[in-house]
């Protein structure tokens, strides 16, 4: 989801890309602190952020190929260094405040293995439950990467690997509903993961098959109907199934299809205050969940707590995220620049 944001230079930025990532953290946000009866909008904002992850993977692995050490180069320095600074601080935090420390959940989020070790807000001690999805995210960009490195062999299409691979997870949130329906959380939790990724695998699957068609002209009316159809679709009673293909499918149509979409509809996402909490976006998520926790246990008020919430992400943008990715991608750059500009067709290397 969040490493997506570093996936373009400067030179090849889209602002209303930055838009899409600000408005998923608004999504989360409000959900999480100021949640609202009968839609969780924590859940559509990472789903925001999932299809936005697979059109801009499926764009840096299958159309522009870049080279595979410089694609993990990236994503270690968008993600790696505020990730381990979060998990390193909260639990000195714990031991000066005299919490007691969860080791399993500290190495599970560390390693990010959580989806697989613990449960949710619920049943954890230690405010690491948002890092299941940064789990999902990474363990789809090894998948990914991986059908690339197959299809770059040319072993298989990228078109029909990812079709089989979205099919699947289609077929196991099927699965996973009539498990989640049946309170057998302990066993099924161990697919969650894969649900999850589908909104992932089938934006990657609607920009392979939009890179077959030639350039549509959306109407406004129609763009506009997709993302509101989506959002309804996460409505609680709607049957998680029809919820994860059906409307996590058209937010992945809508994302891939925003450079033709309305001129207005552009506009909206390009506002500045949209833009830059996208761009602080990756470092908000990360920390707004001890706040959040904290808001959800009634020690902090929800204004306070999402006031504190979004300061600390942003303090942790300008002052670890931002100077460390560059510094690590001007270190690495120097090595394998021109390298890696030639295996991506010249082509501007994602930051």
């Amino acid at each position: 989801m969040f490493a997506a944001s570093g996936s373009t230079s400067e030179k090849d930025h889209v602002d209303y890309l930055d838009g899409w990532r600000g408005l998923a953290i608004v999504m989360l946000l409000w959900g999480h602190f100021f949640p609202v009866p009968g839609i969780n909008l924590g859940v559509l904002g990472v789903n925001l952020f999932f299809v936005l992850s697979g059109l801009l993977m499926g764009r840096l692995l299958f159309i522009r190929q870049t080279p595979l050490p410089t694609f993990y180069r990236r994503r270690i320095s968008r993600i790696v260094p505020a990730h381990l600074l979060f998990i390193g601080l909260v639990p000195v935090w714990f031991a000066i405040s005299g919490q007691t420390i969860n080791w399993t959940e500290s190495l599970a989020a560390l390693f990010f293995i959580k989806n697989y070790i613990t449960g949710d807000i619920g049943h954890t001690v230690m405010p690491f439950g948002h890092i299941w999805s940064l789990s999902v995210e990474e363990h789809s960009y090894i998948a990914l990467s991986l059908v690339a490195l197959a299809v770059r062999q040319r072993w298989v299409s990228a078109l029909k690997a990812v079709g089989v691979l979205t099919a699947c997870l289609s077929l196991a949130g099927f699965w996973y509903a009539s498990h989640y329906a049946a309170n057998e959380l302990e066993f099924s939790k161990w697919i969650r993961s894969e649900v999850s990724a589908y909104g992932i695998f089938v934006s990657a699957l609607v920009l392979l098959t939009l890179q077959r068609l030639p350039a549509l002209r959306v109407p406004a009316v129609l763009c506009s109907l997709m993302f509101v159809t989506a959002v309804a679709l996460h409505w609680w009673s709607v049957p998680l199934p029809v919820k994860t293909t059906v409307g996590v499918g058209l937010l992945a149509l809508v994302v891939n299809l925003l450079p033709q979409a309305p001129a207005a509809f552009v506009r909206l996402l390009s506002l500045r205050p949209l833009r830059t909490l996208g761009l602080w976006s990756f470092s908000i998520y990360l920390w707004q969940q001890p706040f959040y926790v904290a808001s959800h246990n009634g020690q902090l008020s929800p204004m306070l707590a999402l006031l504190l919430a979004i300061l600390g992400g942003v303090a942790s943008f300008h002052l670890l995220e931002r100077p460390v990715r560059h510094f690590l991608n001007a270190r690495w750059g120097q090595s394998s620049g021109a390298a890696s500009a030639n295996a991506a067709g010249g082509l501007h290397k994602p930051s």
